[in-house]
């Protein structure tokens, strides 16, 4: 959450503002080594939440003296990060306000020399390259493996250490219930792999979640932001100072009102040669099964539908409960339907349901304008392969399902619009505005930005999107 005061409003309303650039010169831990200002000829940055990688700028200075040289002990090397500041003087107290635009690496730097110039150039790269290869993070010549049942938090946590980072806002991985969701499947890392693999593995658990870097250089984990509950930040007080041009979109074809996921394919070793049904208890023969190993998977097939807290007698094994992802008891089973399980080092079986995990959500709510039986009819997805072939059973896909109704049962405006630069603007921040020919203040999301300060008549371009209410429908 960004903590905007008064005084920051206020700056913005001025009719005059002379602008300021300055970089700092960070070392790795984030201490202030040296500061660059005077020398700046123009800064442009960019800013997309949708981006792994959600932070750039491109940066141009004099390079007045040798200190500005490409070397070991020079102020722009490999041993630095940036971090750019752009300042905005008070017209009433001639004080300079200066705004954090991000910490980066420091990537492609060019000179340029002639007669009239000698001017310094270089890239500024979100700090989530350190840990995709760009500039490190490839981790140790052997797999990498995150076991099921850790903690995704921990794991997270670990992996950052493991990337070099020590900053960070790691939050619980919740299901939609309220429930911790521990790592579901071993996740492995191949030879050659790199850090971001293993975060964005874990990030992938649940789907309403997100990993970046803020402007502080703090690595947040956290639910992507719905905007139905968050204070509005920015509304047409402010828009009304900055504003020069809006343009505004309707995007239908997002909307998607039944969700079909499809998830991992499974291959059970082992089937049973016979199998009987006595109240909730399913015995089977499996004569190849000696002995029940962790991850053992089976697939099995009851002869008669099954009721009660259902538990499977695999040869002389013993009667042991089946259970989903967080130890419930499954209660039902269906006669002659194929299903899968995986025996877990708990002495539990999970289940992981049909042989392809899959799963089906719709909107049925009639106050809904997405209703599937109303005027809309219709409107289905199906979702599978990449990162679905991650979801091992069909309650992880019939989770993700849910949150893809969450998400697409929404009628997205986009809307963009041309500004004079507001420099303590975020994305992920909730503001407000009436479009053009309406007195409706809508609510937007703010989704990226990009501003150009070369010159004072430099303007930023915010992209938003709105979305209707959300009509519950779990």
């Amino acid at each position: 959450m960004l903590n905007i005061t008064q005084n920051d409003y206020n700056i913005i309303k001025q009719r005059n503002v002379k602008r300021y650039i300055k970089l700092n010169l960070l070392d790795f831990q984030y201490r202030t080594v040296d500061e660059i200002s005077g020398n700046m000829l123009s800064c442009s940055i960019q800013c997309d939440a949708d981006s792994d990688l959600r932070r750039s700028c491109n940066v141009s200075l004099v390079a007045a003296n040798k200190t500005f040289d490409i070397q070991p002990g020079g102020r722009i090397f490999l041993d630095r990060y940036i971090q750019v500041y752009i300042g905005l003087k008070n017209i009433y107290t001639c004080e300079i306000q200066w705004y954090n635009q991000g910490i980066y690496l420091i990537d492609a730097p060019t000179w340029q020399y002639d007669a009239t110039n000698n001017t310094l150039s270089f890239s500024g790269l979100d700090l989530m390259s350190k840990l995709t290869g760009v500039r490190n993070g490839q981790l140790e010549g052997i797999p990498t493996v995150i076991k099921k049942g850790e903690s995704v938090r921990e794991a997270m946590i670990a992996t950052l250490k493991l990337g070099g980072f020590t900053k960070y806002i790691v939050s619980e991985c919740k299901n939609r219930d309220g429930s911790i969701q521990a790592v579901p499947y071993d996740i492995e890392i191949d030879q050659g792999g790199y850090v971001f693999d293993i975060l964005s593995a874990l990030r992938d658990i649940l789907p309403q979640y997100q990993i970046y870097f803020d402007a502080d250089g703090v690595f947040h984990y956290e639910l992507i932001p719905s905007g139905e509950d968050e204070p509005v930040l920015i509304d047409d007080d402010i828009w009304e100072s900055v504003l020069i041009g809006e343009n505004v979109n309707t995007d239908f074809t997002s909307v998607k009102n039944y969700i079909e996921v499809y998830g991992r394919t499974h291959n059970p070793e082992y089937y049973p040669s016979a199998i009987s049904v006595s109240g909730a208890v399913v015995t089977m023969t499996i004569a190849k099964l000696t002995k029940l190993n962790e991850y053992d998977i089976i697939g099995f097939t009851p002869n008669s539908a099954v009721s009660g807290n259902v538990q499977l007698a695999v040869n002389s094994f013993g009667a042991k409960d089946l259970v989903d992802s967080n130890g419930l008891h499954i209660t039902s089973l269906e006669n002659n339907v194929y299903y899968v399980a995986q025996y877990q080092a708990n002495g539990t079986w999970l289940f992981l349901g049909h042989q392809q995990a899959k799963a089906t959500w719709k909107d049925e709510n009639p106050d809904s304008p997405f209703y599937v039986n109303g005027t809309v009819g219709v409107i289905r997805q199906a979702l599978c392969g990449g990162e679905y072939d991650n979801i091992i059973s069909d309650e992880l896909a019939l989770e993700r399902a849910k949150v893809e109704i969450y998400w697409k049962c929404r009628l997205n405006d986009s809307l963009t619009l041309d500004i004079i630069p507001i420099p303590w603007l975020d994305v992920d921040i909730v503001v407000s505005h009436a479009p053009k020919d309406s007195t409706t203040q809508n609510r937007y999301i703010v989704k990226s930005y990009s501003v150009d300060y070369s010159s004072v008549s430099s303007t930023m371009s915010v992209s938003m999107i709105s979305f209707y209410p959300y009509y519950p429908m779990y």
